[in-house]
């Protein structure tokens, strides 16, 4: 008991502040979105391609865990070759030495899987971080948000459906079909782009009230939609897989629909806390037990990459387009607001990947999709104001 907390509290310690420098220190520099950026230097720095290259051992038992059941099973591994080395010299056949390895492989599945156990339980405080911070994240989202008015309950549903299937959906059919991922896998893949924005900024408010009446609170609750498509899937996928733990492990995403009640309140300390520290912490703590490199798949990357941006904005004018009454102009401007969920992607992926229930490769691809939306941002932002007009 007394390692778990001296282990827990030298991860949060790390997770917290060395993710916080780097993106103070980026923000100091005048780097754009450099809080999401500090916590992927974080999360690389902490993580095993630096880290846990340096002092593998003491990574282990920091981030990694199952050091004891670890030990056991390479101290069989070492047994088990120095049996075969001894047979061999002993000048034995090759029939038993195929039957001596057989049984050996027998003798390691329970160690392994006593190992991956030992990973599990002792990467608890990583998953118990990771849902503290992100439920910040989504408390301080609807704090901030200051957009008012009716949304069409027919076009809510639309429009948030839409956004959210066509993303999520065409991901987790490319997984399954292409890649043959398993289908409660694949799902989880297609839920972390189903997400819909979390907060509208100042201009994607405007770029929305300019394409309708009342357009930012629309996008907004058609955002909430989406999250209540994507918080669906993720729901049914991990409890598939963890049963009715799977409440504890997605409890911001069940707490989501209370969060969106509380009216919006000027917090700054709560903002201050998740654009300093949260947001930079979140991304490491998904990051911390990825190897960039090693778990680095190209397909899933580039999938993600264009569907992430365009899949919700195509969702949003599928939507707003099947209801009529919008010009085309008007429709491509409403939707915009909807592809800025990169953060909303960020916490689903944490909450999934932490949950067990989405590979690292995946979880990879869909933490470069969160990088690659919050960086294009600004591109967007002039798209809106200079490409699109409506009349």
């Amino acid at each position: 008991m007394k390692d778990l907390v001296i282990n827990s509290t030298i991860q949060h310690t790390l997770l917290l502040f060395i993710p916080l420098i780097f993106a103070y220190v980026l923000k100091i520099a005048k780097v754009r979105r450099w809080s999401i950026l500090g916590g992927v230097l974080g999360g690389i720095i902490l993580g095993p391609a630096v880290f846990g290259s340096a002092a593998p051992e003491y990574w282990d038992g920091i981030f990694q865990g199952g050091v004891h059941e670890q030990a056991l099973y390479r101290q069989l591994e070492r047994q088990q070759e120095a049996d075969v080395a001894a047979a061999v010299k002993l000048g034995v056949s090759d029939s038993f030495i195929l039957q001596l390895k057989a049984q050996q492989h027998e003798q390691l599945i329970e160690p392994k899987a006593n190992w991956k156990a030992g990973q599990w339980r002792d990467q608890r405080t990583l998953r118990d971080y990771a849902i503290a911070l992100i439920f910040l994240i989504l408390l301080s989202g609807s704090m901030r948000q200051q957009a008012k008015g009716l949304a069409p309950p027919l076009t809510m549903l639309s429009v948030g459906v839409w956004a959210a299937i066509i993303p999520g959906g065409l991901l987790a059919a490319l997984s399954y079909w292409l890649w043959g991922t398993p289908a409660t896998t694949a799902l989880a893949f297609g839920a972390t782009l189903a997400v819909g924005p979390w907060t509208l900024q100042k201009w994607e408010q405007k770029v929305a009230d300019e394409g309708s009446s009342q357009g930012a609170a629309l996008m907004l609750k058609c955002g909430r939609v989406a999250w209540v498509v994507a918080s669906g899937v993720a729901l049914y996928v991990t409890w598939n897989h963890l049963g009715a733990m799977s409440l504890v492990w997605l409890l911001p995403l069940i707490l989501l629909p209370i969060i969106w009640i509380f009216r919006a309140r000027n917090w700054k300390w709560l903002t201050i806390f998740v654009e300093y520290a949260a947001i930079p912490s979140v991304m490491a703590t998904a990051l911390v037990l990825i190897h960039p490199f090693e778990e680095f798949s190209l397909w899933p990357t580039l999938i993600v990459i264009l569907l992430c941006a365009d899949g919700r904005w195509l969702g949003g004018i599928v939507g707003l387009s099947l209801l009529g009454g919008y010009t085309s102009e008007r429709v491509m401007k409403l939707s915009i607001p909807l592809v800025d969920s990169g953060i909303s992607q960020l916490c689903l992926t944490g909450l999934l990947f932490g949950a067990g229930v989405l590979p690292a490769p995946f979880a990879l691809a869909a933490l470069i999709g969160t990088v690659f939306l919050e960086c294009t941002a600004p591109i967007r932002m002039k798209f809106a104001k200079n490409k699109l007009t409506v009349d």
